[in-house]
């Protein structure tokens, strides 16, 4: 495991870094780059400016990627919008309208905020289970991996084989290779990082 931290001296203008031609886990060729995408947390010209990366994965660990995504995302989606309705109605249903313009539409407030933290929690409780389920056949993958509404708060990116994270106030990226060759080539690719 080899951590890697990147300066990031202006946000505005984040840098773009370059991955060997191996699959960031396994070191075997490339079939495919998979795009992440983390928020630097300032805008420019009316829209969010975006830290690319195209990481690349070989066809196995490109498959593996997937079957995680479906095992972690899938359950969070279903079971967080099958929370929010059920939170959502009831609440929506229950309370009293305001009397004035600014308090008229409080049961459809009332509802939609008791819907998202039903939905969260809810998606967060059947995605936990689905990793339960599936530990026996992902390991040490597929439990490494942050629930998803941590992921969701956190700018961060999971990908098998590479982590990444902002530090507290985004002066850095730190990347976390599994495989230590990858994370070396890594670093000669990317001379100005330490």
């Amino acid at each position: 495991m080899i951590p890697v931290d990147i300066r990031i001296l202006d946000r505005k203008n984040p840098p773009v870094l370059k991955f060997p031609d191996r699959c960031v886990n396994c070191g075997r060729p490339k079939r495919t780059v998979l795009p992440l995408k983390l928020n630097m947390g300032v805008e420019e010209r009316g829209g969010a400016v975006l830290m690319e990366m195209s990481v690349p994965l070989c066809r196995e660990c490109e498959q593996k990627e997937r079957r995680i995504t479906n095992v972690t995302l899938v359950p969070f989606v279903i079971g967080g919008l099958a929370a929010f309705v059920i939170a959502f109605i009831p609440v929506w249903l229950v309370t009293p309208a305001g009397t004035t313009a600014q308090t008229i539409s409080f049961p459809l407030i009332a509802g939609t905020l008791a819907g998202i933290i039903a939905g969260l929690i809810g998606g967060t409780a059947l995605e936990f289970a689905s990793k339960i389920i599936f530990a026996p056949a992902y390991g040490r993958l597929l439990l490494k991996r942050p629930f998803t509404a941590i992921s969701l708060f956190n700018d961060s990116e999971d990908v098998i084989g590479l982590s990444t994270r902002f530090t507290k106030d985004k002066h850095a990226l730190k990347l976390i290779f599994e495989n230590g060759e990858i994370g070396r080539k890594f670093i000669s690719l990317n001379p100005q990082e330490k």
